[in-house]
C-alpha cells in the first residue's frame, strides 16, 4: 500500500498515476472479496436448505406414525433442529441479500473506474478499441442501439432503425457477435458500443450507468430480510439510517415511536467497499431519548458480514420488547 507520505512527495503528475493506481488495486480487491463472498453465501444457504428439506421430511414421517409409539425424545429433538434451522436460514439470508448488493457495488465501482480511466487514457476523446473483455463491457441498464447500413459501396451510412435494449438484450448481441466472424466488436472511452462490418454498423449508447450501492444499501437488504424498512436521514454532515421498530411504520412518522438510528461512524452514505467501521444501532423512544444501543459485529467484519449481523440484532431486539 502506498503511504499518504511518498504520495504527497510525488511530482503532480506521477501522484495523480499512484493514487490512480492505488484506487485501482482498491477496488478489484473489494471487487474479488463480494465475489468470493457471495459465491460463499450462497453455498451456507443451498447446505441449510438441504439439510432443513430432510429435517422437514423426517418430522413429517414421525408425525405420521407418532400415534402409534409412545411418545419419545426424538419427535422433540427434531422439531427444535429445525427450529434452529430456521433461525440459521434467516442469518444466512440476510448475510446472502447483504454479499448481493455489495457485490453488486463493487461490480458497478470498478465499472466506473474504468470508464474514468479509458477516459484519462485517451486524453478524454472517445477513441473505439477493439473490445477486449466481452460481456464484462456490457455494464449498462440498457442501452439505445442504432443500426446503420451502407446501401451502395461509396455512398455514406444511413440510419435504418433504432431499439432501446436491455442490458441483458444487449450481452445477447454482443455475445452473437464476438462468436461470429463476419464483424468486429469495439469500445470506446465513453463506453459505447460498435459492432462494424464493411456494411453495417451498430452503435450501442450506454443509457446512465447507476452509481454503485452505498453501505446503507447493503444494510437495508438485511435489514429488508427480516421485515424492516430503513430510512435515510442525515443532519449537518451526519448521515444514518432511520428504522422503526414497527416494520409497518411510514417513512413520515418513524421518529413518533420507538426507532433505531444506525451510522457507521458518522456516515452512512459511503460506497459499500469503503465501509470501514462496524454499524452503530442505538435505540430511541418516540419521546427522543435513547434508550440502549445493540451490539456491535466483530471489528474487521466485512460490510456484508456487519450489514447482516446489524440485522439480526435489531430483529432480535424487536422481538424481545414487541408485546406478543
Amino acid at each position: 500500500m502506498t503511504s499518504p507520505g511518498v504520495l504527497a512527495a510525488l511530482p503532480t503528475r506521477l501522484r495523480r498515476e499512484a493514487q490512480r493506481k492505488a484506487e485501482q488495486r482498491r477496488i478489484r480487491d473489494a471487487r474479488r472479496l463480494a465475489t468470493i463472498e457471495r459465491a460463499a453465501t450462497r453455498m451456507t444457504m443451498n447446505k441449510l436448505r438441504t439439510k432443513a428439506d430432510g429435517v422437514r421430511r423426517e418430522a413429517a414421517e414421525q408425525d405420521t406414525l407418532s400415534p402409534l409409539y409412545p411418545p419419545t425424545a426424538k419427535v422433540r429433538k427434531d422439531r427444535e433442529e429445525f427450529s434452529r434451522l430456521a433461525d440459521a436460514m434467516a442469518v444466512a439470508s440476510a448475510h446472502g441479500a447483504a454479499a448481493q448488493v455489495a457485490y453488486e457495488s463493487a461490480e458497478l465501482e470498478h465499472a466506473w473506474f474504468r470508464r474514468k480511466a479509458a477516459k484519462e487514457d485517451a486524453g478524454g476523446s472517445a477513441i473505439a478499441a477493439e473490445l477486449a473483455h466481452g460481456l464484462r463491457d456490457v455494464v449498462a441498464p440498457g442501452y439505445a442501439v442504432t443500426q446503420l447500413w451502407r446501401r451502395e459501396p461509396g455512398k455514406p451510412m444511413e440510419v435504418i432503425d433504432t431499439h432501446l435494449v436491455s442490458r441483458s438484450r444487449a450481452r445477447s448481441l454482443i455475445s452473437a457477435w464476438f462468436r461470429s466472424s463476419d464483424g468486429w466488436v469495439l469500445r470506446d472511452s465513453d463506453d459505447r458500443l460498435f459492432v462494424a462490418t464493411p456494411t453495417m454498423v451498430l452503435e450501442l449508447v450506454p443509457t446512465d450507468m447507476a452509481p454503485p450501492q452505498t453501505e446503507a444499501d447493503v444494510l437495508r437488504a438485511a435489514l429488508e430480510s427480516y421485515g424492516f424498512p430503513a430510512f435515510d436521514d442525515s443532519e449537518g454532515g451526519f448521515t444514518c439510517l432511520a428504522v422503526p421498530l414497527d416494520p409497518s411504520t411510514a417513512e413520515i412518522d418513524v421518529y413518533r415511536g420507538t426507532h433505531l438510528r444506525i451510522s457507521s461512524g458518522e456516515h452512512a452514505d459511503r460506497v459499500a467497499s469503503l465501509h470501514d467501521e462496524v454499524w452503530g444501532a442505538s435505540v430511541y423512544g418516540a419521546d427522543g431519548d435513547y434508550v440502549t444501543t445493540l451490539d456491535a459485529a466483530p471489528a474487521g467484519s466485512t460490510v456484508a458480514e456487519d450489514s447482516a449481523f446489524c440485522a439480526g440484532r435489531v430483529a432480535a431486539y424487536a422481538a424481545l420488547v414487541t408485546p406478543k
